[in-house]
């Protein structure tokens, strides 16, 4: 999920040939809801990564309280389960 500009996480996607949603949370709605707001910034969510399955399965999850640690792509696609 991202709070960044759905043509930046386009890109991104785009960049890196995720083929899967990344949901963009404008107004940070859903890390609200989650807790995920940084206490020092209660605008600035802390960046948080979560990888569902199609039956709603958590595959992973990787909450940062610092903005410029960010998982690896590659740690998150190894997380996305593969169609047979």
């Amino acid at each position: 999920m991202s709070s960044d500009e759905p043509t930046k996480l386009r890109s991104l996607r785009d960049d890196e040939s995720v083929d899967f949603p990344i949901l963009i949370d404008p107004g940070n709605r859903v890390s609200i809801s989650y807790g995920l707001l940084n206490e020092d910034n209660p605008k600035v969510p802390h960046p948080t990564a979560v990888v569902i399955d199609i039956e709603g399965v958590i595959r992973y999850i990787r909450v940062d309280e610092n903005y410029r640690v960010r998982p690896p792509v590659d740690e998150l696609l190894g997380a996305v389960p593969r169609k047979p």
